[in-house]
């Protein structure tokens, strides 16, 4: 074990650890790329149904997903994920619905010996079946019963590749056994146990050390497509020539925020927009209408982050000569890095050059990609609840219903409370994503009840965005954010809404939608949307259906923001109805 004794400058700590980021994991050009470098191979194709079909050989197994993706790239929808096992062929298979990338609803898994498991979640989070509450661990615990408790999901995939759960349960053993010989402070945890795995490498479990590195990393390219600055510029292709610096202003706040946190002005990240943005566009355009759309941007935006860095003067590259006035331990996490650096950066970075954003931007998403690490949590977590330390709750949203054109319901779910009582909950909201507790609030109680609240007043035909927020005596912690259109469901029953028959992906959906539906035998059906004044926007005929599920695939970003009716017709009789809101 390595002594907590080697101290580096600011300038080596942060270079080190987001430059490296950088060009291991950003500048590579795309997520398939980064997983070849991990002998992972992929295998990604448009099915004829309108599905995405994504496969992952391993050396032991094979995982498959398929389903369909939202606007920014993340599973949506009924996905059913397939693994594979070597050698035999025996297939396990997992039915579960995603919103937003995240497990929400009933998931039912069929083993390959026939048993069938059905597990709910509430937005990634597993909870008791038929609850939308999770079991609340406060008691002493191991990272095993953590790891099988909350991400059962990820013990089948170890399951999968040969690690049972003894094995697994001997591993985190071990690595708590180890981890509990040191004493260290929390916010030492991640090099501590960045230590112990270096160590364990050399036992009898680096196989699953390894292949945890290749899962990580698939899990954390998975968390990369929730970063902010990656859905602005979605956002600005999508726009009528709107810039990403404009979409962050105005629908992203919050994560500007965080830029200026690190030390970089409005101005500076500005121009760092600009430089990005003519990157892009220098790449050429990009059809909409291609199911891979986002992937195609995600490889243009790493590419161009790459771009900037190496040809952008870093005003941190020039300090050298200061690394041994401003000294602090080494830190790995870039959470860590983001909160003790702070206020040094501010005073060092005076002007920061499109490379200096670079590298703020890479630890931003590499604290972001750092989630995906599913048994690092399952220790950390376990080590905090031995240890007595109180966690922030973990919360969820769902949006519940328009009661009129200027009221909506939300409701809210206090997953669990952290160790510690929640003394204040309820829904945060405003007209841009992320809104916190210093913008609109409606408050609901305490204590870790599901609850309802009803928003009022609110401007007809405007976007808003929502989250539940829940606070003990660690802080206040969000849930998940959702968007909603401002009006009421003119014209259509709420029991029509959703249907397994007609359903609309992404929905709110901002350019490109899939519809879905059934279609009985061979038939010919007319699909038409229709906006609030009653005034047809699009109808198509739909010739030859094939009987079984049928998608059509539509680029609605013409269209103005607001609720709409879908329809679908056959002679003049409505065989489906489903509700569209159109929000950006």
């Amino acid at each position: 074990m390595k002594k907590h004794l080697i101290k580096k400058s600011l300038c080596q700590s942060l270079l080190s650890f987001v430059v490296l980021g950088i060009f291991l994991l950003l500048a590579v050009g795309s997520f398939d790329e980064i997983l070849a470098d991990l002998l992972i191979i992929v295998d990604t194709e448009c099915l004829k149904d309108g599905n995405i079909k994504r496969t992952y050989y391993f050396s032991d197994y094979e995982e498959i997903i398929t389903g369909k993706r939202d606007a920014y790239g993340r599973w949506q929808g009924p996905v059913k994920i397939e693994t594979v096992y070597e050698g035999t062929g025996d297939v396990s298979t997992e039915e579960v619905t995603m919103l937003s990338g995240k497990r929400h609803g009933t998931s039912k898994t069929t083993h390959y010996n026939g048993k069938v498991v059905y597990r709910e979640y509430n937005m990634g989070n597993y909870v008791s079946e038929n609850k939308k509450s999770a079991h609340n661990i406060t008691a002493y615990t191991s990272a095993f019963k953590v790891l099988n408790n909350k991400y059962p999901w990820f013990l089948l995939k170890l399951n999968a590749l040969g690690f049972w759960d003894e094995y697994v349960e001997a591993y985190l053993d071990t690595l708590e056994t180890v981890l509990n010989t040191f004493q260290f402070e929390d916010i030492e945890f991640d090099d501590y146990y960045q230590d112990v795995i270096d160590d364990l490498e050399w036992t009898a479990y680096d196989s699953i050390i390894g292949i945890n590195s290749a899962l990580r990393t698939i899990q954390g390219l998975e968390e990369l497509k929730n970063v902010e600055l990656r859905l602005a510029v979605i956002d600005s292709y999508r726009s009528d020539g709107k810039s990403t610096y404009n979409i962050v202003e105005a629908t992203y706040p919050y994560y500007l925020f965080s830029i200026n946190d690190a030390g970089v002005n409005d101005k500076d990240f500005e121009g760092f927009c600009q430089d990005l943005d003519s990157c892009l566009t220098s790449y050429g355009s990009l059809d909409q209408e291609d199911p891979f759309f986002t992937d195609s941007i995600d490889a243009r935006m790493f590419r161009a982050l790459e771009y900037i860095y190496e040809t952008g003067e870093s005003s941190l590259k020039s300090m050298s000569s200061m690394k041994n006035t401003i000294r602090f331990n080494d830190i790995k996490s870039s959470r860590r890095i983001l909160g003790e650096v702070n206020s040094t950066l501010q005073q060092l970075i005076l002007k920061s050059s499109p490379s200096d954003v670079v590298e703020v931007v890479g630890t931003l998403m590499l604290s972001q990609f750092g989630q995906g690490d599913i048994i690092k949590r399952s220790v950390r977590e376990a080590y905090l609840i031995n240890k007595g330390v109180i966690k922030l709750p973990i919360v969820t949203t769902e949006f519940l219903d328009h009661n009129s054109a200027t009221s909506v319901t939300l409701n809210g779910y206090v997953l669990e409370d952290g160790g510690a009582a929640i003394t204040s909950r309820g829904i945060a909201w405003a007209n841009f994503y992320n809104p916190t507790t210093n913008d609109n609030t409606e408050t609901s109680g305490t204590g870790t009840e599901d609850f309802s609240v009803t928003l009022t007043g609110l401007t007809e035909g405007a976007a808003y965005y929502a989250r539940t927020y829940a606070t003990n005596s660690a802080g206040t912690a969000y849930g998940n954010c959702i968007s909603f259109i401002s009006t009421s469901a003119v014209g259509i029953d709420q029991k029509d809404e959703i249907t397994q028959d007609f359903i609309i992906y992404p929905n709110p959906v901002s350019g490109m939608a899939i519809f879905s539906f059934q279609v009985e035998s061979f038939e010919s059906m007319v699909l038409t949307i229709v906006n609030l004044k009653g005034q047809v926007v699009y109808q198509s005929d739909l010739n030859n259906l094939p009987p079984g599920e049928n998608q059509i695939q539509l680029d609605l970003s013409g269209l103005e923001n607001g609720l709409y009716n879908s329809l679908l017709t056959i002679d003049g009789k409505t065989k489906g109805a489903c509700k569209l809101i159109l929000a950006r």
